[in-house]
């Protein structure tokens, strides 16, 4: 916190109060807040917690669009077809 050292401790409580209210409310938990008289069984968890990350991306939902595994294979495919072409045409000249 730049310039923090300047501030009253009374302000700069409440500034390190201020930010950490921010963080956490742009960061959330992924787990439900726990308390006393929550019991919280294995598959209660298992539905409470996000099932996927939001960095992960979207999946694929167009059925025209190759899928990473599916692009590498063809990839794959046209190089062998092109070093193939490449000996024909050394064979026919």
């Amino acid at each position: 916190m730049e310039g923090a050292q300047f501030l009253p401790d009374d302000e700069k409580a409440d500034l390190i109060k201020k930010r950490f209210k921010e963080y956490f409310l742009k960061n959330y938990p992924a787990f439900p807040e726990f308390t006393e008289d929550s019991a919280m069984d294995e598959a209660g968890l298992a539905i409470s917690l996000k099932t996927k990350p939001e960095y992960l991306g979207k999946d694929i939902e167009d059925p025209n669009q190759y899928s990473i595994q599916q692009a590498k294979l063809r990839t794959e495919e046209d190089h062998r077809l092109n070093l193939a072409e490449i000996k024909k045409q050394g064979v026919r000249k």
